[in-house]
């Protein structure tokens, strides 16, 4: 069970870190959009310049906008990512004290309930991206790279394909944290065989999301979820038992 405190009152930088994300929602501002400077949004919302950097790197903290340096330095735009919220996630488990493994048993959960709504949603389009990503995992075979990446496009149209936006950003969140576990492993630690193996899974699910069938699509996705979690397990056996940690990563930019 989680825990923890009554919610605390709002600073007055918190309301502005919300006052402006309001704004930047209202305006539809695209990413990549300069804020005004510093001068303009102290007078806007009345407050003193520590409060205003406050409210700024509260909302850097969250991806609401990223703060550039040097000379035309400032705050930006930046759209929060499902990543980001895997971030907050895998914090919060790691203070709880859970392991991968309820990681890997809430996908159990998640997933196949993604791919039966996708059953009752899927387009034509989206099933013939399918059918491409399937054949270039096919051809694929012996690169590991194409193959992981063509996969993984497989499971987002999937998500997508579900219409069902809170489910597909609490998956990727998820997602996330559970590819936390793989990091540092070798991303060509799977044989031909099991590609293959792989490959025939996700064809199970095409089949059934081909036919519109719910039930199908959700068992076939269930047993694709449980045939990977074991390869993985066998592949690391420590993965399963392993605490999730707020892993450090390299920097990859705003």
């Amino acid at each position: 069970m989680v825990h923890g405190p009554a919610r605390r009152a709002l600073k007055q930088s918190d309301i502005v870190a919300r006052e402006i994300t309001r704004r930047i929602v209202a305006e539809n501002l695209p990413e990549g959009t300069r804020l005004p400077h510093e001068k303009e949004m102290v007078e806007e919302y009345q407050v003193g310049r520590s409060t205003l950097r406050e409210a700024l790197r509260l909302l850097e903290t969250r991806g609401v906008v990223s703060i550039r340096s040097g000379r035309d330095g400032g705050p930006v735009v930046r759209r929060p990512r499902p990543t980001d919220l895997g971030e907050a996630l895998t914090l919060l488990l790691q203070f709880e004290g859970v392991n991968f493994s309820e990681v890997f048993a809430a996908r159990r959960i998640l997933v196949p309930r993604l791919a039966r709504r996708a059953a009752e949603r899927i387009t034509p389009p989206t099933l013939a991206a399918l059918r491409e990503c399937l054949d270039r995992m096919h051809a694929y075979l012996d690169e590991p790279a194409v193959f992981r990446a063509e996969r993984q496009r497989f499971d987002k149209l999937i998500s997508n394909a579900s219409e069902s936006p809170v489910l597909e950003l609490l998956n990727s969140a998820v997602g996330s944290v559970a590819e936390d576990a793989d990091r540092g492993a070798d991303p060509d630690r799977f044989t031909r065989t099991q590609r293959a193996a792989m490959a025939r899974e996700d064809q199970a699910v095409y089949d059934a999301l081909a036919e519109h069938d719910p039930d199908a699509t959700q068992t076939a996705m269930a047993v694709r979820l449980a045939s990977d979690e074991k390869r993985a397990n066998a592949a690391r056996r420590d993965i399963a038992g392993r605490s999730v940690q707020w892993a450090l990563v390299e920097p990859t930019g705003s």
